[in-house]
């Protein structure tokens, strides 16, 4: 991801030309300008960087009670923002209320849904630091952050973090922390564009650096890396594949072409443009599933055998933008529900197909391009999130759901402009780490702007169409449910 001063400077740009047409191919604005992967030399030492604390966060009650009434849902949610931090019950009830005189941004749990990880910014000085949550015990660990971090992403097994923050010379870099918070390496890793994707079941960590693959085998060296080569600067998040040792990228440069092995189709006897690569961490063994269209999203399957891809559609020319002021959203009145129907067919504002991974054969789920893409923990559902461009009082963004069989709008929503500038620009990134949905798939939650104002609101999937607000905040994501990360093939 890019530095955080070019990140929020251009997002709302971004966010405006996504949602001016769906069918826009051009990336968010990041840096297209493709520097190696460098390891920076430790720094001075600085007391300050090691210096942590801990304490007990005042909370309400047991973090994981049993499951009560036809209304509960599983699992805590983070509410963050403006200030401060709520964790929160599906009923709105407050478990524990963090730093409410301070910034609090990129709240982050890990994969079993115990930790939070989240930057703490104090407004008169600037200090930041880094904070984690067991929700076991209720211990806050603090540390003096290297930088202001602007994403976090858990390793599998919960003891280190990636995270990304404002290199030196424009660039982004990436620390490696332990499940404190604490630096667990010194090497640093700087590029102008980074993403990052931990292996499921191991420790290996993969970046789309600049124009380069690159794999990190030990995070607590990260300087040595292995450079997977040259895959284009169109800065697209690689996905894992559960249960494999096999990762997923897009690649608009040489190496789709260059004599590798693709599913036999119509059409792809000379493949032109970018491509979605299926490749061996081990071997290097690379199959096509087929072409893309500029910037695309890519979300793997929790079992490993398909892919969500959302595609838009080939460069358009440029036109005015009708939808002047969308990057200050106004509040809606309501969330709206609306009835389930078919999968819509492939329309001009692009598509979110589903990829077979060993075929590339894809289906269609919905006839527009996907700005969000998250699987539920157990694989049944897929949200998608699209753009309407006619709605009565300006445009609003709508979150589908494909149940195996069909998609639904599930609800109809203003957001907010936390969500609107610094998450949904970077989806393919930030769904790396499971966000929105319940640990039972029976809800979503999301940052809305309803009549009072930015709120944690919640959906639910039992046929009711409610939706219900949950408090102030910008953000709020769902922790996830304790599970076992399917492990990869034998070497």
């Amino acid at each position: 991801m890019p530095p955080m001063s070019r990140r929020l400077g251009a997002a709302a740009a971004a966010v405006c030309a996504l949602l001016m047409a769906a069918a826009c191919s051009s990336p968010p604005a990041r840096s297209s300008i493709p520097v190696p992967v460098d390891r920076a030399e430790p720094e001075e030492s600085d007391p300050v960087l090691d210096a942590a604390s801990s304490t007990t966060v005042p909370h309400t009650t047991q973090a994981d009670p049993p499951t009560e009434g036809p209304d509960a849902i599983v699992g805590l949610i983070a509410a963050a923002g403006p200030t401060g931090l709520r964790i929160l019950r599906s009923d709105g009830e407050v478990v524990a209320e963090i730093a409410s005189d301070q910034v609090v941004t990129q709240p982050t749990w890990s994969r079993d849904g115990r930790r939070l990880a989240f930057t703490l910014i104090d407004p008169s000085s600037g200090t930041a630091q880094v904070a984690v949550i067991d929700t076991a015990t209720w211990v806050m660990a603090t540390a003096v952050a290297r930088r202001p971090y602007f994403f976090y992403s858990w390793s599998h097994d919960g003891s280190r973090v990636a995270a990304l923050g404002p290199g030196s010379s424009s660039t982004t870099a990436l620390d490696i922390l332990d499940g404190t918070g604490m630096l667990a390496s010194t090497a640093t890793l700087q590029s102008r564009g980074l993403y990052v994707a931990w292996e499921p079941g191991g420790r290996r960590l993969l970046l789309h650096a600049g124009s380069h693959l690159v794999l990190v085998g030990d995070p607590d060296s990260p300087g040595e890396h292995e450079d997977l080569g040259t895959v284009g600067a169109d800065f697209q998040a690689p996905a894992w594949i559960p249960g494999t040792r096999d990762f997923l990228y897009v690649d608009s440069g040489s190496q789709a072409f260059d004599g590798f092995s693709q599913p036999e189709a119509d059409g792809q006897d000379n493949p032109a443009g970018p491509q979605l690569l299926r490749r061996s961490a081990d071997s290097g063994e690379i199959a096509n599933l087929g072409p893309v269209n500029g910037f695309a999203l890519i979300a793997v399957h929790p079992e490993g055998g398909r892919a969500a891809l959302s595609l838009p559609l080939p460069q358009l020319p440029f036109v005015p933008d009708p939808l002047d002021g969308l990057g200050d959203p106004q509040p809606s009145a309501s969330l709206v529900q609306t009835g389930t129907r078919g999968a819509e067919a492939q329309s001009d504002r692009g598509s979110v197909e589903l990829v077979d991974l060993a075929t590339g054969e894809r289906i269609t789920v919905l006839g527009q391009q996907g700005h969000w893409l998250e699987w539920s923990p157990d694989g049944r559902r897929l949200l998608m999130a699209g753009i309407n461009l006619a709605d009565q009082g300006g445009p609003s963004l709508s979150w589908h759901v494909w149940d195996g069989e069909q998609t639904g709008e599930m609800a109809r929503f203003a957001p907010t402009a936390g969500f609107l500038q610094r998450y949904l620009p970077f989806a393919d990134q930030y769904t790396e780490t499971p966000r929105l949905w319940s640990p039972d798939g029976a809800a979503i939650t999301f940052g809305a702007l309803i009549d009072e104002g930015a709120r944690s609101a919640i959906a639910r999937l039992d046929g009711t169409g409610r939706v219900t607000s949950l408090g102030p905040a910008d953000v709020s994501f769902w922790s996830p449910g304790a599970k076992s990360t399917p492990a990869p093939e034998p070497r």
